[in-house]
């Protein structure tokens, strides 16, 4: 059945806020291992902050020419190398974690499990190595054909800067590069789809990693427009917001009230992170609603047969004009297929599966719904929005008894 899709903006942005924790976690990890690979820089770094005239310049303000004055001062002695190799392992070890919380954070929003950290590790670490396997082979892929672009731009800006100069050279010089960003930034989205299809694939029982290369290349090329444009958007918005708080600490921050500076420029970290997490809504949402699991035809029928009591064919058809959904389920289920002319009261309906008590009754039956159960955006909650419903039925009925669901309405 073809879906149609919902928009993808929209809706990959309600999957990130409903799921607001991932980001908050990621953010966490960031900033704590910030502030430990800031400790080396900051012990280099006090001499000039605390006894230089210029010391407002360097940490109050962002000013480039007193920046780079400092740069020039710390490359002659061995302060840089030093604090660079401390904190490389430490940026190894926030890698590793940041991956698996980015792991886990498809597998939340995939599978719609609670976004608490427990859930995010244990995503994180059941399809670590998978991720890590994708990873790899997209940067192989990645490596030839950036390999072959880069390759091909520096032997066009050799011949062009025998012909042209200054403002056509800079020109070619920029839109060549804005192409091989372009395309490595096309990868990067076939990668976060192929991450998507690997959880979405383990739904269906299918644990291969191969199985999730081309589905996602041939997503990827079915709304190649709108899911570019809205993974660019996206990405444009958080890159918007950091500069903007940038620039509200450049020109409206005194230089010596630091904190406000650094909340600023922390807000603008957090908003850009949060983008990165509103693109990953965007790419569960285009796979989940273009391709669904397999599992979620079998989660309709259960849930059907737990919620409708089942009868047989007679007594199914009986006052209705016309057999409801369910009514031909049950049909097909019941009859056999050679022989579909065979009266249905002649057949013994198979008996209702007992439903599973620690299960419960669930409304919702994909997994993009379910997340709607997580933290309710305002309005009326689904118990309040099945209030008047269920006073309907109990008019119509005479009161306090209740008309048993599929018995009265259309399909």
């Amino acid at each position: 059945m073809k879906r149609p899709l919902p928009n993808l903006l929209t809706h990959g942005f309600w999957l990130a806020l409903r799921n607001w924790p991932c980001v908050v976690w990621a953010y966490g990890v960031n900033l704590a291992f910030g502030l430990l690979a800031g400790i080396p820089f900051a012990g280099g770094l006090a001499p000039y902050l605390d006894h230089s005239l210029a010391a407002q310049k360097i940490a109050g303000t962002i000013d480039l020419g007193y920046l780079a004055e400092l740069e020039m001062r710390l490359r002659q002695s061995n302060f840089i190398p030093v604090a660079f190799h401390t904190a490389l392992w430490i940026n190894l070890l926030e890698v590793l974690v940041l991956f698996v919380l980015f792991t886990g954070t498809v597998f939340v929003y995939v599978s719609a499990e609670p976004p608490r950290l427990s859930v995010l590790l244990r995503g994180g670490v059941a399809y670590f190595w998978r991720f890590v396997r994708s990873t790899c082979v997209a940067a192989c892929i990645a490596g030839l054909i950036l390999g072959v672009l880069i390759a091909s731009r520096v032997a066009l800006l050799a011949r062009l800067s025998a012909v042209y100069v200054e403002r056509k050279m800079f020109l070619y010089s920029v839109i060549s590069g804005a192409v091989v960003l372009l395309v490595a930034l096309l990868i990067r989205l076939w990668l976060d789809l192929v991450e998507v299809y690997i959880v979405r694939n383990a739904v269906d029982g299918e644990h291969r990693v191969r199985n999730a290369l081309l589905p996602a290349l041939r997503l990827l090329y079915r709304y190649f427009f709108r899911t570019v444009g809205s993974f660019f958007l996206t990405g444009m918005l958080g890159v918007s917001a950091f500069a903007a708080c940038l620039y509200l600490w450049n020109e409206f921050v005194p230089a010596h009230q630091v904190w406000i500076g650094f909340l600023l420029a922390q807000v603008g970290l957090f908003l850009l992170l949060a983008s990165r997490f509103w693109q990953r809504g965007i790419e569960v949402s285009l796979a989940m609603a273009a391709d669904p699991p397999i599992v979620a035809v079998d989660e309709v029928l259960e849930i059907a047969e737990e919620d409708i009591p089942v009868t047989t064919g007679a007594e199914s058809l009986a006052g209705l004009s016309e057999p409801t959904l369910r009514d031909l389920v049950q049909k097909l289920r019941t009859e056999p297929w050679a022989n579909p002319d065979v009266l249905p009261g002649s057949q013994t309906s198979r008996p209702a599966r007992p439903a599973d008590p620690s299960r419960g009754k669930e409304p919702e039956i994909s997994p993009l719904d379910r997340h709607a159960k997580k933290f309710p955006l305002g309005g009326l909650s689904s118990d309040e929005e099945g209030t008047p419903a269920n006073s309907a039925e109990k008019t119509r009925s005479g009161g306090d008894q209740e008309i048993p669901p599929g018995t009265g309405n259309k399909p």
